[in-house]
């Protein structure tokens, strides 16, 4: 379906829900962390998220805990439950003056796995998982995936993480990053109407290739001396 109204009407339009405050019930409580393994907490900060050809929205921030264990094959494996992943809810710029924001909230939709590696340089991650993005545009909530994104220390598409390093198991600091899923466009419902979805995806430029969508984050990690003294053997 082809747009033919004018973009200063659509941002107008958009602007203007923004301006309509709504209610959000109060959060439950988060599940608590899983214990059949060597256990971990994280903090993600200072992260940005970019969807689509939209500039990134800054200050993205969330939490996580899992647990390391050993595979079969006598690696490690890190594993997060879905419900043991949350990332604060973001206000994405749709112009270039970042005056007009479409609130978005992204969701695990899945457990996040992947292998934990020790080396000189720190401790070296490479989570996956999906996830879901909602975001409400003029009083409709448009839901894009579940999609495939990655949590690494390591490489990512063009994107380059940091392992995780510190001299205090209870502070080691280190970059996540993703880069390498591709967003489809939002999904056609009753509480996002085919024209609605068309509006979003004319917006955001989805659905997105692999690559054009990203995401970063400052990352804290927190292990007890004794798990850390297990996981490095």
């Amino acid at each position: 379906m082809s747009l033919t109204r004018p973009v200063s009407l659509l941002t107008a339009l958009v602007l203007a829900a923004a301006a309509a405050a709504v209610s959000q019930a109060p959060a439950s409580a988060a599940p608590a962390c899983p214990t059949n393994g060597i256990p971990f907490t994280s903090t993600l900060s200072n992260g940005k998220v970019k969807i689509g050809r939209l500039d990134p929205a800054t200050g993205a921030s969330g939490t996580a805990c899992g647990v390391v264990d050993f595979t079969p094959e006598l690696t490690l494996e890190a594993t997060i439950p879905q419900a043991n992943l949350a990332f604060q809810p973001l206000s994405v710029p749709i112009d270039k003056l970042g005056l007009i924001n479409v609130p978005v909230r992204i969701k695990p939709a899945g457990d996040f796995t992947g292998p934990v590696t020790f080396a000189a340089d720190g401790i070296h991650i490479a989570l996956s998982g999906e996830v879901v993005a909602e975001a409400d545009v003029l009083l409709n909530t448009c839901t894009i995936g579940p999609f495939r994104t990655s949590l690494t220390t390591d490489q990512s598409g063009s994107s380059t993480g940091a392992p995780f390093a510190g001299t205090d198991p209870a502070n080691l600091t280190g970059k996540l990053v993703g880069n390498e899923g591709a967003i489809p466009r939002a999904t056609r419902t009753w509480r996002c109407p085919i024209i609605i979805a068309d509006l979003f995806d004319a917006i955001t430029g989805l659905p997105s290739p692999s690559g054009e969508s990203w995401l970063t984050f400052d990352g804290a990690l927190t292990l007890s001396p004794a798990g850390a003294a297990a996981l490095r053997g």
